[in-house]
């Protein structure tokens, strides 16, 4: 069975926004980091810090002394497969409890044979159904694009079929938090900072649908914006609220256009 290594990539350097581009077009690397052990046909999962788990690949050219970093070796990498939605930290350390490098993941690692089993088996699972775990704990640690996800999950029919209450009260849970982490601790409307935090140390912000549900608004998190209390109470009860409004949904089509965007929750 072939070897399977951890290796990083960035955000600043362009790393992440590489990958991606790799993946549609199916260039290969021509230098990447990687443990001095890797052999040509290694396999490698690639973590972005504040994703995760963000796409996998196989080793093509054989580890040399990298140019610009000491005692550094690197490779080519071909293959490249994003991982979609990117498997989160949280994630990783419930699904490979084992796995010791998740307690300070910045370095590059080849884990053991029975680990690296576990990780494939999640990444065939995230590749399958392209949810996370649904229970609470899972969603509160879960990334924004999982969290994109699980919200939007209610047109996937077999995940519909398995328990719809269920469903529902995790959809319900995965558009709050989405919408609160794609806020960042900021509100949506006047982009004031959060007003104090929670007990858990959590930045307090309100979720507001700018269609209410029982106007027929969907729900959907392009339709949910995070406010502060005095937006949030602006949008219900204000003499203009209407106009607010019509600004809030103005501001979600702006918030929303590039689709799923920000970092991991739980880093």
């Amino acid at each position: 069975m072939r070897t399977l290594h951890i290796v990083q990539g960035g955000i600043v350097n362009g790393d992440k926004a590489w990958l991606e581009k790799a993946a549609r077009s199916g260039v290969r690397a021509p230098r990447w980091i990687v443990p001095k052990s890797a052999k040509v046909g290694d396999e490698v999962v690639i973590f972005v810090r504040g994703f995760g788990f963000l796409a996998t690949a196989k080793v093509c050219t054989g580890p040399k002394l990298h140019p610009s970093w000491d005692n550094r070796y690197a490779a080519g990498l071909s293959t490249i497969r994003l991982i979609d939605p990117a498997i989160s930290l949280g994630s990783i350390r419930r699904e490979v409890p084992g796995l010791r490098w998740t307690k300070y993941p910045r370095s590059i690692t080849t884990p053991s044979q029975a680990i690296a089993e576990r990780i494939r088996s999640l990444v065939k699972q995230r590749r399958e159904t392209g949810l996370p775990r649904l229970d609470s704990t899972s969603l509160k640690e879960a990334n924004l694009a999982e969290l994109r996800r699980a919200a939007l999950m209610s047109a996937r029919s077999k995940v519909r079929a398995r328990n719809a209450k269920a469903v529902r009260r995790a959809r319900s849970l995965a558009i709050r938090l989405y919408v609160l982490n794609r806020a960042s601790g900021q509100c949506e409307g006047c982009g004031v900072k959060a007003p104090f935090r929670r007990a858990d140390g959590s930045l307090y912000l309100e979720p507001h649908h700018t269609t209410r549900l029982s106007d027929g608004g969907p729900d959907h998190p392009a339709r949910v914006i995070g406010l502060c209390p005095n937006c949030h109470r602006r949008a219900h009860y204000s003499d203009d609220a209407t106009t607010f409004n019509q600004r809030l949904k103005r501001k979600l089509r702006k918030l929303e256009s590039g689709g799923s965007k920000g970092g991991n929750p739980s880093t």
